[in-house]
């Protein structure tokens, strides 16, 4: 059995994420990303394409 916490959404470094999200239209990160949780709010604050 193996003691290792599977690597989520929320788990995921911030530039892994910017990565991600670097793949998505804006339309896609408003609707899907945003409001989903306080981390993801957090991140999308702080992307880049929003500053």
């Amino acid at each position: 059995m193996c003691d290792k916490t599977p690597a989520t959404l929320l788990t995921l470094p911030i530039d892994i994420c910017y990565r991600i999200l670097d793949a998505l239209d804006d339309l896609t990160i408003i609707s899907s990303v945003r409001n989903v949780c306080e981390r993801l709010n957090v991140i999308t604050d702080t992307y880049h394409r929003y500053q």
